[in-house]
C-alpha cells in the first residue's frame, strides 16, 4: 500500500464521514480557536462547490467557492475567549457540525526530543504521576499531537494522533509533550480561558529539517542536500523500493570488494590461512574500538581446541548479538548468519564437522550502523558439547577490516534529518491556522554547528512567521546541560549554541528564551523536570504578551569593567538581588555520580559562587574566584594578573550556580569575540 497516499486520505477525511468537505485534523471536535482574531477556516470541497461555514458564537455565515482543486478558506471572526461550547457547522449542501468547540489562546510547541518528550516517559513518570492522575481537571487544556511524518514537497494535509483535538486527561496526556503541556497547564492557571497546543516534534532532528526551501536557499552549504530532497518521490513508498535498489546494489558491490572471498569461497575461514598480520581484538568488543567512526566488513578468526570426546558429536555455538549481519564459518564451511543485529546468535554445528584438536572458527562481520563487533555479555560467547561442557570464546580473536563502507546510501523512506521535510509536513500544514505565538525547545542535534545556527535559528523564526503572516511571539529554550561536568576551562560546542540561542533573543522582536542550565542531567540528554521548563516558558508569554508583572529571565550579563588585576561583571534581572543556589537534592542529577567528587561540584554546593572563568592576552582560560557585590560580580584569577576577558557557564555541563533572588539561573555568556571551535563548520 501506498502509505503516503493513505495518510493523506485519512488526514484529510477521517473527520467528515458522511460529508463531502474535507477537512485537516486542525479543525474537529474540542478544538480551539484563537480568541479575538479573524480565524481562517479551510479545507477541500468539490470544484465550483459553496461552501457555509456557521459559528455559534454569533450564527453568522461565511463562505467562499472551492477552486479548481477543491480548495477554499473562510475568515471568521472570534470572540473573547470563555468556557462556552460552541459549535462550528460547514457545509457544503450537506453540512458537518463540529462539537465542543471552544474560544481561547492557542499555541504551537516543536523541536526535537527534549519537545517531545512525553508527560509519562519512563524516567518522568515517577516525578509526573500525580499530575498524570489530574489531568482531566485540565479538560481545557485541549491538545493536538501531530503525526511525525515527512514531506519531500509542501503539504496541505496531515494526521494527528485520536486523528482530532483531545481534552486533557490521563489518557491523552502521557503521551503528549511534557514541556508543551505543562506550558498550557501554567496558562490556563493564570488566564482562565481555554488554551490549545499544537504540538509538532520530531527526536534528533537538525533545524534545518524545520525550515522552507525558500528559506534554506540562504545557506549554499544545504543546497546538495535540498536537490537530493526535489528528486525524491514524496510517496514513501516509492522512496523505500529506490532505498532498497541502491542498498541492495551497493552491498553487492561491496561483496565483489571483499578481498575475503573468492568466487563465492570464504577464503579468508579456510584453516590453512594465515591471519599472522591481522590485529588482535579481545571479545566481546565493539570493533570501531579499533577502527572508529569506520563501517565496513570486518572479519574474526580463533583458533580452539576440540576435545576428543567431542568428535562426531552436534555442538552449539552461541556468539551473542552481532551487530549488525555475521556468516560464521567452521573450518571454512559456512554453518549460520544473522541480520538482527540485537538478537543473539545461537547456531548449530553438525557433528560431520566436528573434528578433535585444531578448529578455526571464523566470522564475516558486516557494520552498516552502530559500532560493529561481538558486544554482547562474555557469558554468550561459548561452544558447548555433547556432554553439556562449554568452551569460552572470551579472549584474543584475529580481526581485520575487509571493505570500508563509503558514501553508503542512506532511507529516505522517514529520514526526518534532511533539509525542508519536516517543515513540509509538519509545519506548512498548519498554517494559516490562527495561534498566538510558539516555543521551541531544539539545538542538540546542531551543537556541532552552533556558529552556523545563529542564522538558522533567526532564518527559522523569520521563515514561520512568514508562513503564517504575522510576527508572533516566539520563546526558545536554551539547551540545559548535559554530559560529564566540564573540569577544564576553555571552548565548548554546546556552551556556542546555547550563545546562539541567545543572540536571537537581541537580533529580532519578540523572540525570549528560558534559560534551564540549572535543569539538566550528566548522565541523559532528556531531563525529566519539564514541569520547569513549561513553567519558565510559560511565564515568558504572561509577561511580555498577557500583560503579567513577572520576574521571567535570571541575571543577564550587561557589561564589565577590567579593575586591576580583577573583572567587575553588571548584571540585569537581578530582581531582589544576586545569590548562590546550590543544587541541593538535585546535585548527583545535574553534576553526575563522577562528577560528585569533583572539588568545583565541593565548592559550588558548599556555597561559593563558581562557573566563572577569566583569560588574560595568551587566551589560555581558568577558573576564577567570584564573589557577588550588590548587581555585580567580581572575577579575579591568582594566574591572570591582567584579565582581558571572562566567561560564565561556559561548558557543556558547566558547574555554575549564580541565581537571582527569584530562584531563575543567570544566562551564560562571555565577553570575548574570539573564535571558538565551531567557527566555519558548515
Amino acid at each position: 500500500m501506498k502509505r503516503i497516499l493513505l495518510t493523506a486520505i485519512a488526514a484529510l477525511a477521517a473527520l467528515s464521514a458522511g460529508a463531502k468537505v474535507q477537512l485537516t485534523p486542525l479543525f474537529t471536535d474540542n478544538m480551539v480557536f484563537q480568541q479575538n482574531c479573524q480565524a481562517p477556516v479551510w479545507g477541500k470541497a468539490a470544484p465550483g462547490t459553496e461552501v457555509i461555514v456557521t459559528p455559534s458564537w454569533n450564527n453568522k455565515t461565511y463562505s467562499a467557492i472551492a477552486d479548481a482543486e477543491g480548495r477554499w478558506q473562510v475568515s471568521v471572526p472570534t470572540p473573547k475567549g470563555s468556557f462556552k461550547k460552541y459549535t462550528l457547522t460547514i457545509s457544503d449542501g450537506e453540512p458537518l457540525v463540529l462539537h465542543n468547540v471552544v474560544v481561547g489562546e492557542v499555541w504551537l510547541a516543536s523541536g526535537q526530543s527534549n519537545m517531545q518528550m512525553p508527560v509519562e516517559s519512563w524516567r518522568a513518570k515517577r516525578v509526573n504521576q500525580d499530575d498524570i492522575n489530574n489531568a482531566a481537571e485540565y479538560a481545557d487544556v485541549r491538545l493536538l499531537q501531530v503525526s511525525r511524518a515527512t514531506g519531500m514537497v509542501e503539504h496541505d494535509y496531515f494526521s494527528a494522533d485520536f486523528d482530532k483535538w483531545k481534552e486533557s486527561s490521563p489518557e491523552t496526556v502521557r503521551n503528549f509533550s511534557a514541556a508543551g503541556w505543562y506550558f498550557g497547564r501554567k496558562l490556563f492557571d493564570e488566564l482562565n480561558v481555554p488554551i490549545g497546543v499544537i504540538h509538532s516534534s520530531w527526536g534528533g532532528t537538525i533545524i534545518e529539517a524545520w525550515m522552507s526551501e525558500g528559506a534554506i536557499k540562504c545557506f549554499p552549504e544545504t543546497l546538495n542536500q535540498l536537490a537530493l530532497v526535489k528528486k525524491l518521490s514524496d510517496n514513501e513508498a516509492e522512496r523505500e523500493k529506490t532505498y532498497e535498489e541502491e542498498i541492495d546494489a551497493f552491498f553487492q558491490n561491496a561483496k565483489n570488494q571483499d578481498i575475503g572471498l573468492n568466487g563465492g569461497v570464504a577464503v579468508w575461514a579456510q584453516p590453512l590461512f594465515n591471519d599472522s598480520s591481522w590485529k588482535t581484538i579481545s571479545l566481546p568488543c565493539k570493533v570501531q574500538e579499533l577502527w572508529p567512526a569506520t563501517k565496513g566488513i570486518y572479519w574474526f578468526r580463533k583458533e580452539i581446541d576440540i576435545p576428543s570426546s567431542w568428535e562426531g558429536h552436534d555442538l552449539t555455538l552461541s556468539l551473542g548479538p552481532v551487530d549488525d549481519f555475521d556468516e560464521t564459518y567452521w573450518n571454512g564451511e559456512m554453518v549460520g548468519y544473522g541480520r538482527i543485529w540485537n538478537k543473539a546468535r545461537e547456531y548449530s554445528i553438525p557433528a560431520r564437522l566436528v573434528k578433535a584438536g585444531k578448529t578455526v572458527l571464523c566470522i564475516r562481520n558486516t557494520d552498516d550502523h552502530g559500532d560493529g563487533g561481538l558486544y554482547g555479555d562474555s557469558s554468550l560467547l561459548f561452544i558447548k558439547g555433547p556432554d553439556g561442557g562449554k568452551i569460552s570464546l572470551t579472549g584474543d580473536w584475529k580481526v581485520t577490516l575487509s571493505v570500508s563502507f563509503k558514501d553508503m546510501p542512506k532511507s529516505a523512506t522517514r529520514e526526518p534529518n534532511m533539509v525542508t521535510v519536516l517543515y513540509n509536513a509538519m509545519i506548512k500544514p498548519l498554517a494559516p491556522f490562527a495561534i498566538k505565538g510558539a516555543i521551541w525547545y531544539q539545538g542538540e542535534s546542531n551543537a556541532g554547528k552552533a556558529y552556523r545556527y545563529r542564522d538558522f535559528m533567526n532564518a527559522l523564526i523569520l521563515d514561520w512567521r512568514a508562513l503564517w503572516g504575522y510576527d508572533f511571539p516566539f520563546y526558545i529554550t536554551q539547551l540545559a546541560s548535559y554530559k560529564p561536568i566540564t573540569r577544564v576551562a576553555g571552548d565548548d560546542d554546546w556552551a556556542e549554541l546555547r550563545e546562539a540561542q541567545t543572540m536571537s533573543t537581541k537580533a529580532l522582536e519578540k523572540v525570549g528564551m528560558a534559560c534551564i542550565i540549572d535543569l539538566g542531567e550528566a548522565e541523559d540528554v532528556h531531563p525529566v523536570r519539564k514541569k520547569e521548563v513549561g513553567e519558565r516558558l510559560a511565564n515568558l508569554a504572561l509577561a511580555n504578551d498577557y500583560g503579567r508583572k513577572l520576574v521571567v529571565n535570571g541575571p543577564r550579563y550587561a557589561g564589565y569593567t577590567i579593575c586591576g588585576d580583577a573583572i567587575r561583571v553588571k548584571f540585569t534581572d537581578v530582581a531582589g538581588g544576586l545569590k548562590v543556589i546550590p543544587s541541593g537534592n538535585f546535585a548527583e542529577d545535574r553534576y553526575g555520580k563522577d562528577g560528585m567528587d569533583s572539588e568545583l561540584v565541593k565548592k559550588a554546593e558548599s556555597g561559593s559562587l563558581m562557573g566563572f572563568q577569566i583569560a588574560g592576552a595568551d587566551r589560555v582560560w581558568h577558573w576564577a574566584n567570584a564573589t557577588i557585590s550588590g548587581d555585580e560580580v567580581i572575577v579575579s584569577c591568582p594566574e591572570v594578573s591582567r584579565p582581558m576577558a571572562v566567561r560564565y557557564g561556559w561548558g557543556a555541563n558547566p558547574v555554575c550556580n549564580l541565581f537571582n533572588s527569584e530562584g531563575l539561573p543567570a544566562w551564560p555568556f562571555r565577553t570575548d569575540d574570539w573564535v571558538g571551535m565551531t567557527y566555519g563548520k558548515l
